[in-house]
């Protein structure tokens, strides 16, 4: 897999305010069945996660919103709003209808699996 995002851009939003886009941090594993990518994207919710795969290009989005309860004003804020958005290229097919995403503890978690053309397999020697 290999990434096709820059690690920090700005991008004007349609509000006209700027938009911070930040490349989260990632790891990818893989075995004979299937790659795990964990990205790490602390505050965003579940609602706030968007994930698209189309022409090999695994694309995740993630929003966090720090909205303050009505009638209150934030003194301090450890956590910003922030956008993350990573594109991987996938180089191996996937099965993309068996793909499964959990959001836990701020960590996105992907399973892909490998189709059955992409598996390793052995080749008897007669």
């Amino acid at each position: 897999m290999n990434t096709t995002c820059s690690p920090r851009t700005s991008a004007p939003a349609t509000s006209g305010v700027t938009e911070s886009l930040r490349k989260p941090l990632y790891n990818v594993n893989g075995n004979a069945e299937a790659y795990e990518v964990r990205v790490e994207m602390p505050g965003v919710p579940k609602s706030g996660v968007k994930l698209d795969l189309e022409d090999n290009i695994l694309t995740v989005r993630g929003e966090r919103n720090t909205t303050v309860p009505e009638g209150m004003k934030a003194l301090h804020r450890e956590l910003s709003p922030l956008s993350y958005l990573l594109r991987l290229r996938l180089n191996t097919p996937v099965e993309e209808d068996k793909m499964t995403a959990k959001l836990e503890d701020g960590v996105l978690t992907l399973r892909l699996p490998l189709k059955e053309v992409a598996k390793p397999r052995q080749i008897p020697v007669l």
